[in-house]
C-alpha cells in the first residue's frame, strides 16, 4: 500500500535536498540519464564527421626559415655578404633556441629553432621581433632579393600527393609548361589546399645573343645593349594638362616592347646619316626558356611535377579525393600527348595504415564482446561494451578542445583503452551481479553494488590517468608529437568513468539481468538450439572459471605458506629479465614507409647532361625489380641532403620510388629497400668514376629527429673541419652496420676566380663593379627589363648575353670588352688576373659558427644509433686537445633520444608520485600504496620477456621509444587490479577477519574481476600486437609491451600482492612482540578510510 507513495516521493525528491550518490541519482533519474546518453552519442558522432583525418598529428616544428636569393653569387659570397649579416642581426632575439644555416650558390637559408617553452603570446612576439630585425638589415647586396620568412609545420612541410604532367607524345616543353601552370591555378582553388609547387619547369625569356665581333665592329659592348634596352622599355609618366573643355588629361609615354620583332628593331647606335645600328645587326633574338638546371621524368618520360601540401585543419583523404576528381575532369581538356598522373598519393598511405589501426580496433572490440558474453552473459556484455563507443564519442567531442585530429596516435590511444574501458564496467557489473545472486532487490543491488566499488574504480582510473598525464612534460618535437597519446587516453577514461558511474546504473535498471545465472541458463532450454548451445558454452565457461578460481586459491595457500622462497624467486625472475633485455634489439624510432629515395652525387665537374646519364643508368638498373614497384620519378639537378633538406646543383640527382601498400610491405618495408639498394650498389660498383656518393633510404616518418649518426664539427676553418670529418668517416666505415656515410661539405666544381689588377684598372678608370657586370653579362647574362606577352599575359625576361659558341673557354671570357669612362673599349684580359681553384658547394653554420656534419645510417639488425655514437665518442674524445677551439657535438637521433629519454624518466617519476598520492588518499596509508605499486616493477618482467619471445618467433619487435611510452602508461594500468584487491582485503579486515582469512576472502572475490579485466584489455590489444589485420612495426611492439606486461603483472597481482601483504603483517607482528603495539602504516593506527554507502 505504501510502495507507490514511496516511489512518488523518490521521484519528487529526484532533485531533493538530501545528498545522494551518483549511482542513486542515476537510478532515480533514469529518463534524464538516458537523454544525456543519447545527446552525447549524437554529439560525438557529429564531431567524428568534422574532425580531419591524417597519419600523424599536425605539430609545429617550433621553427622558421629565412630564405634569401642572390642569383649568380658563389657559396662563399652568399655566406659572407648575406648569411653572416642576417645571423648577426637576429642572434640576440629573445626566444631563439638555436640558429643554423647553409649558404650555397645563389641561396641563403637560415633555420630558426624556437624555445619550446615559449607561450603563444611570447612566440608571436618573438616572430614579430624577427620580422623587424630582417627589416633593419639594409646592407645586403643590391641585386639580392628581400629575405623571406616562413614558419614550418608538419602539414605544410610534407606533400599530401604528387601530380605529374607527363609528355607522352613529344609535345614539347612549352605545351607541357602551359598545362602545368594552368593545372596549378586550378588546384590552388581547392579549399584547404595550401599550395601546389611546380618542379622541373623553367621561366620563359627572350635571349639577346650578342656577337662580340659585331659589337666590336660597331664600337658597342654588352653594357651598351643593356642600357639601351632598359631605356627603351619603360612607361614614363608625362604629367597632365587641361584641355579647352576644362577637363584634365593625363599623359604617359609608352615605350614597352610587345614582341620579339619590335625588340629586334630597337636602335642601339644612332647614325646622323640615318644608317642606325639596330639590335638585330649585332645580336640574334631567340625566344626560349631560362638555363636548364633540372630535368624531371616519370617512369622514364619527361615531366613537370606538382607537389601539393595542405592546410593544418584539413582532412588528407577528402582533399586528395577532390584533387583526383579535378584531375579526372581537367585531364579530358589537355592536348593530345599530355598525361596527368598522381605519382604518389599520401592519402592511400594514410588510409592503408589507418585501416590497419581501425581493423585492429574493431577486431579487438569484437574479442572483448565475446569474452564479456562468455563470462557475464549477453545483457551484461552489452551493458559493459556500450561504454567503449560512448567513451570514444565523448572523447571525439573533446578532441577539438585539445587540438587532436583522428590520426595514428589517437587511434593507438583508442586501441590501448578499448579493453580498459570495460574494466570499470566489469568491476561494477560483477559486483551488482553478485548482489543480485545474493537475492537483494534490483534497485538496492544496483546502488549498493556500484557504491561498494565506486571509489576504488575512480581511484583506478585516476592512477591510469596519472601515469599518462606526465608524458605531456616530454619536451622537443618528440614530446609534441607523442602528446596526442596521453590526451586521448585521458579523455577516453574520463568518458568511461562517466558511463560507469552515471549511465551504467540506469541502464542496468532497464536492461540488466534480474535472475541468477542458473535460472537464466535453465530458461534457455525453451529457446532454439543455437541459443541453447551458446548458453551451454556460457555455463561451461562459468564452471571453468570457478574451477580455475578454486585451483588458484589452493595454489595461493601453498605460496603463502612459502612466502620467503616465492619472493626470492620473483626477484630472481626480475634480474633474469634485465639480462634478457640485453638481447632485445633497440630501434628507438622505427617507421614504416612506402617510398624510397635514391640520392646521387656525381663528380663536381659533371654537367647536367652527364649527371642525367647516370640517373638514366640507375633507372635502367631498377628494371629487374620493376614488378615490386609502383612508380618512380627522377630529378636531375636536384637532391636531398642526408638530413633531408633540398639541394640543387648540376651534379646532383634524385629518384623517388614508391611501392604497393600491401600488408606484407607495411609489415616489412625493409625487404623492398634491400632490393633497391642491391641494384643501386651494383650499378655504383660498375661505374665508380661516375658516382661520388649514393644514398638509398626511406623518407623519415614521425617526429623530425635527425639521422642515426649526425656528428657536428664546429670550427672557424672549413679545411680543419673537413680533415676531422674525413677521419670520422673512415672510422665509421669500420663499424659493422653503418652505411650511407657522408659529410655536408662537398667540394664544388672548378672555380674561375677573377681578381682586379687595381693599378691597370685605375689607369682606365674602371672599378670591380664594371668588371663583374661584364663577366656576368657575357656568361649567364643580365636582365635589363621584361615585357608582357599579350597572348599569355606573362612577364618574360629579356636577357642579354654572348652567343654560346663565344663563351666556351676562359680565353673567350677574357676577350670580352668593357667601356671605360673615357669612352674607349678595353678587354678584360688587360685589367684582371685569373686563378682557377675549387671551393665548397655548401657552407653550413650552427649557432653562427662554421660547422661540418658527418652523417650515417645504421642497420638496425647490426647496431643502434646509441651504440655507434658511443663508439665514436670513445674514438674521438681527444679532439679538443688535438684541435684547440674545435667543438664536437653528437646530434641527430642520438641527441633527441638522450633528451627525450631524460624527459621520459622525469615523467615516469612524476607518474609514480602521482599514483602514490592517489593510493595514499584512497587507503590513508603509507605502506599500502607501495604494496599496490610493487606490481609496476614486476610488470617490466613481462614487457622484456614478451619482446624477446616475439622477436625470436616473428622478428621486428624492437625496444623503441613508443615501447617506453607504453611502459610508463603500464604503470597506471597494472596497479588497478591490486588496488581493488587490497581494498577488499581491507574491508574483510574491517569485519574482523584475520590477515590470512582476509587475503583469501579478498582474493576469492576479486579473482574473477581481475581475470576478466586482464583478459579484456589483453584481447583488445592482441590484434595490434600480433598484426591479425595487418602489422604496424611502429605500434605493434607498443601493444605487445602492454599485453605481456599486463598479463604478467596480473598473474603477480594474484600471488605477489597477497604474499607481500602477509609479509608486512609478519613484520608488524614481530615489531609488536618486541616493542608493543606498533602503528604499521598499513591501516591500523589511522582513522578508518571513508567508505561508500554500500560498504
Amino acid at each position: 500500500m505504501h510502495a507507490p507513495a514511496a516511489r512518488g516521493r523518490d521521484r519528487a525528491c529526484g532533485w531533493g535536498h538530501v545528498p545522494v550518490s551518483l549511482p542513486e541519482f542515476s537510478v532515480r533519474q533514469i529518463v534524464l540519464v538516458n537523454i544525456l546518453f543519447v545527446v552525447l552519442m549524437v554529439a560525438g558522432w557529429g564531431a567524428a564527421t568534422r574532425i580531419p583525418v591524417d597519419l600523424f598529428p599536425d605539430i609545429s616544428f617550433n621553427a622558421a626559415v629565412i630564405i634569401t636569393v642572390w642569383s649568380g653569387a658563389s657559396p662563399q659570397e652568399v655566406e659572407r655578404l648575406v648569411t653572416q649579416k642576417l645571423e648577426n642581426e637576429i642572434e640576440d632575439i629573445t626566444g631563439i633556441k638555436e640558429i643554423s644555416s647553409y649558404s650555397s650558390e645563389s641561396l641563403s637559408e637560415i633555420l630558426i629553432d624556437w624555445d619550446e617553452t615559449l607561450s603563444e603570446i611570447e612566440y608571436e612576439s618573438a616572430v614579430a621581433d624577427l620580422r623587424a630585425a630582417l627589416d633593419r638589415v639594409d646592407d645586403l647586396p643590391e641585386d639580392a632579393e628581400t629575405p623571406f620568412l616562413r614558419e614550418l609545420s608538419v602539414s605544410e612541410a610534407f606533400n599530401i600527393c604528387m601530380v605529374a604532367v607527363v609528355d607522352k607524345g613529344d609535345v614539347g616543353e612549352f605545351t607541357l609548361r602551359e598545362v602545368a601552370r594552368d593545372l596549378k591555378d586550378h588546384l590552388e582553388r581547392i579549399p584547404g589546399l595550401n599550395r601546389a609547387d611546380l618542379r622541373g619547369t623553367r621561366d620563359r625569356e627572350l635571349r639577346v645573343l650578342a656577337d662580340k665581333y659585331r659589337l666590336a665592329q660597331y664600337d658597342l659592348t654588352l653594357a651598351d645593349l643593356h642600357r639601351v634596352i632598359l631605356e627603351n622599355n619603360q612607361n614614363v609618366p608625362g604629367g597632365s594638362f587641361t584641355d579647352a573643355n576644362d577637363q584634365e588629361i593625363r599623359v604617359r609615354g609608352l615605350g614597352n616592347f610587345v614582341s620579339a620583332e619590335q625588340l629586334a628593331q630597337t636602335v642601339v647606335k644612332k647614325d646622323p646619316g640615318g644608317s642606325h645600328v639596330r639590335l638585330v645587326d649585332v645580336a640574334e633574338i631567340e625566344s626560349g626558356f631560362a638555363k636548364q638546371r633540372m630535368i624531371g621524368r616519370h617512369n622514364g618520360d619527361r615531366n613537370i611535377m606538382l607537389g601539393l601540401s595542405k592546410l593544418a585543419d584539413k582532412d588528407i583523404v577528402d582533399l586528395v579525393s577532390e584533387v583526383r576528381a579535378l584531375i579526372a575532369v581537367y585531364g579530358k581538356t589537355v592536348p593530345e600527348g599530355v598525361e596527368l598522373k598522381v605519382t604518389w598519393d599520401g592519402s592511400q598511405y594514410v588510409s592503408a595504415r589507418m585501416n590497419i589501426m581501425r581493423n585492429n580496433l574493431l577486431l579487438g572490440v569484437v574479442f572483448v564482446v565475446f569474452i564479456l558474453w562468455l563470462t557475464l552473459g549477453f545483457r551484461n556484455a552489452m551493458l559493459a561494451i556500450v561504454g567503449v563507443p560512448f567513451s570514444f564519442l565523448v572523447a571525439l567531442i573533446l578532441f577539438p578542445l585539445f587540438d587532436i585530429t583522428i590520426n595514428s596516435l589517437s587511434l593507438v590511444g583508442f586501441i590501448m583503452v578499448s579493453g580498459m574501458l570495460v574494466d570499470d564496467a566489469i568491476i561494477i557489473l560483477e559486483n551488482i551481479y553478485r548482489h543480485v545472486e545474493e537475492g537483494r532487490p534490483l534497485r538496492e543491488a544496483v546502488v549498493a553494488g556500484t557504491e561498494e566499488v565506486m571509489w576504488p574504480v575512480a581511484a583506478a582510473i585516476a592512477t591510469t590517468i596519472a601515469a599518462f598525464i606526465p608524458m605531456l612534460t616530454v619536451t622537443g618535437t618528440t614530446g609534441e608529437f607523442m602528446e596526442v597519446l596521453p590526451k586521448t587516453v585521458t579523455v577516453c577514461l574520463l568518458g568511461s568513468l562517466l558511463e560507469a558511474l552515471v549511465i551504467l546504473p540506469a541502464h542496468y535498471m532497464d536492461f540488466g539481468s534480474r535472475k541468477k545465472a542458473s535460472e537464466s541458463l535453465s530458461m534457455s532450454r525453451q529457446w532454439p538450439r543455437i541459443v541453447q548451445w551458446s548458453y551451454g558454452l556460457r555455463l561451461r565457461t562459468e564452471r571453468a572459471i570457478e574451477r580455475l578460481r578454486e585451483r588458484y586459491i589452493r595454489g595461493q595457500r601453498r605460496v603463502l605458506a612459502q612466502r620467503g622462497p616465492f619472493l626470492l624467486m620473483t626477484v630472481a625472475a626480475l634480474w633474469f629479465s634485465f639480462g634478457v633485455s640485453c638481447h632485445v634489439p633497440v630501434d628507438l624510432f622505427p617507421g614504416d614507409f612506402n617510398q624510397i629515395m635514391v640520392g646521387v652525387e656525381t663528380p663536381a665537374d659533371f654537367g647536367l647532361d652527364q649527371t642525367d646519364e647516370v640517373i638514366l643508368g640507375l633507372e635502367a638498373a631498377l628494371q629487374p625489380i620493376r614488378d615490386e614497384l609502383l612508380d618512380y620519378s627522377s630529378y636531375t639537378g636536384f637532391s636531398m641532403t642526408a638530413d633531408e633538406n633540398p639541394v640543387a646543383g648540376v651534379n646532383y640527382g634524385m629518384i623517388f620510388i614508391s611501392f604497393p601498400n600491401s600488408y606484407a610491405n607495411i609489415a616489412n618495408p625493409d625487404r623492398v629497400l634491400r632490393l633497391v639498394k642491391d641494384e643501386m650498389d651494383q650499378y655504383q660498383a660498375a661505374h665508380p668514376d661516375k658516382i661520388v656518393s649514393l644514398r638509398v633510404a626511406p623518407p623519415r616518418q614521425g617526429p623530425p629527429i635527425g639521422k642515426p649518426v649526425a656528428i657536428r664539427i664546429q670550427t672557424d676553418e672549413y679545411e680543419q673541419a673537413k680533415d676531422i670529418a674525413d677521419q670520422m668517416k673512415r672510422a665509421l666505415a669500420d663499424i659493422p652496420g653503418v652505411y650511407n656515410i657522408e659529410d655536408n661539405l662537398p667540394v664544388g666544381p672548378r672555380e674561375l676566380r677573377v681578381a682586379l689588377d687595381e693599378h691597370r684598372a685605375s689607369l682606365h678608370g674602371l672599378t670591380f663593379q664594371d668588371i663583374a657586370f661584364a663577366l656576368l653579362a657575357a656568361n649567364d647574362g643580365v636582365v635589363p627589363s621584361t615585357f608582357k606577352d599579350p597572348r599569355s599575359d606573362e612577364d618574360v625576361d629579356i636577357r642579354v648575353m654572348l652567343r654560346e659558341d663565344q663563351r666556351t673557354s676562359i680565353s673567350d671570357l677574357l676577350d670580352v670588352e668593357v667601356r671605360t669612362p673615357a669612352g674607349y673599349r678595353v678587354k678584360l684580359s688587360d685589367v684582371v688576373r685569373i686563378e682557377v681553384d675549387r671551393g665548397y658547394q655548401r657552407l653550413y653554420h650552427r649557432g653562427t659558427r662554421r660547422t661540418v656534419t658527418v652523417y650515417a645510417d645504421v642497420d638496425r639488425d647490426l647496431g643502434t644509433s646509441l651504440s655507434v655514437n658511443q663508439i665514436m665518442q670513445a674514438l674521438f674524445r681527444d679532439i679538443p686537445s688535438r684541435y684547440p677551439g674545435v667543438s664536437v657535438i653528437f646530434g641527430g637521433e642520438y641527441q633527441e633520444t638522450d633528451r627525450s629519454i631524460s624527459d621520459l624518466k622525469r615523467a615516469f617519476g612524476i607518474a609514480l608520485l602521482a599514483i602514490f598520492g592517489i593510493l595514499a588518499a584512497q587507503f590513508r596509508s603509507y605502506l599500502q600504496p607501495l604494496l599496490v605499486m610493487s606490481v609496476i616493477v614486476f610488470s617490466f618482467i613481462g614487457v622484456i620477456i614478451g619482446m624477446a619471445i616475439m622477436n625470436l618467433l616473428v622478428g621486428g619487435y624492437a625496444l623503441s621509444f613508443y615501447v617506453m611510452y607504453a611502459m610508463v602508461g603500464l604503470a597506471g594500468i597494472v596497479v588497478n587490479d591490486s588496488l581493488v584487491l587490497i581494498d577488499f582485503i581491507n574491508k574483510a579486515r574491517d569485519r574482523g577477519a584475520s590477515p590470512i582469512e582476509a587475503v583469501v576472502e579478498g582474493s576469492r572475490k576479486r579473482f574473477r574481476p581481475i581475470l576478466l579485466t586482464t583478459v579484456t584489455t589483453v584481447t583488445g590489444l592482441l590484434p595490434m600486437a600480433i598484426g591479425l589485420t595487418g602489422y604496424s612495426r611502429v605500434f605493434g611492439p607498443f601493444a605487445t609491451a602492454i599485453v605481456f606486461g599486463l598479463s604478467v603483472a596480473s598473474l603477480l597481482t594474484l600471488f605477489v600482492v597477497p604474499t607481500l601483504y602477509l609479509t608486512l603483517e609478519d613484520g608488524k607482528t614481530a615489531l609488536a612482540q618486541r616493542f608493543g603495539r606498533v602503528s604499521d602504516g598499513i591501516g591500523e593506527g589511522l582513522p578508518p578510510p571513508i567508505r561508500s554507502a554500500g560498504s
